[in-house]
């Protein structure tokens, strides 16, 4: 039986992704790294440094110790590390993202990123470069920062964080051709999207467990 590793930096996100990927898998194990210290530490430092890459390292080479075939960071805010972090672990490590944004710029010209977390703004402009150069596509990214969202969140106002989010949504979606939920924490918020646009709001939860059944070889 294959077994996931999952490398989380905050404990909002765990539920979540497991049942993704429980769902969609439901003959692999999951094994769960949390350490929410990294999160912090890199807000504190403001930039990724070579101490962020190592500590990331470290918690996905806990999970291959620990005999897992695939590792997925759920942090879009160190998705940067992921490709360094690849170079040191001898299994495949998944950015939970970039599922999400190979659909996006596929199937876009004109894509809308909805964060939350000051620390993901760079990062997952970042990561939407990487992708489009990859995929040879030319799209226009519509990114949209929502900070007063993740402080309420981090005030426990989970109806205040999600009305703020889907306030913002409602706005961007009439600019953009999809939008994308930079954040787990964050992908709730689809759920109370209109039913006439539901199709163009990009969660990573709505592509994640693809990509990891593929790399598992069980599609």
């Amino acid at each position: 039986m294959a077994l996931i590793g999952l490398v989380h930096t905050t404990r909002l996100v765990i539920d979540p992704v497991h049942t993704a990927l429980a769902d969609s898998l439901p003959d692999i194990e999951m094994s769960h790294v949390l350490d929410e210290g990294i999160l912090r530490r890199l807000s504190s430092l403001g930039r990724i440094t070579p101490e962020i890459v190592a500590w990331l390292t470290k918690m996905v080479a806990t999970t291959e110790d620990a005999g897992a075939d695939l590792a997925v960071v759920s942090c879009s805010s160190l998705s940067p590390c992921v490709n360094e972090v690849r170079r040191q672990v001898a299994i495949p490590v998944v950015k939970v993202d970039e599922p999400m944004f190979e659909h996006a710029i596929q199937h876009g010209s004109r894509i809308g990123l909805i964060m939350t977390n000051p620390t993901t703004w760079e990062p997952s402009q970042l990561l939407f470069e990487e992708v489009s150069s990859r995929l040879e596509r030319r799209v226009e990214l519509i990114p949209r920062l929502c900070p007063k969202a993740f402080a309420k969140l981090n005030r426990g106002d989970v109806a205040g964080h999600d009305l703020e989010v889907g306030a913002a949504v409602k706005e961007l979606l009439q600019e953009v051709d999809l939008l994308m939920l930079a954040q787990i924490s964050i992908a709730r918020v689809k759920n109370d999207v209109a039913i006439s646009d539901a199709d163009r709001v990009l969660s990573s939860l709505d592509f994640i467990a693809g990509k990891a059944r593929a790399m598992l070889g069980y599609c």
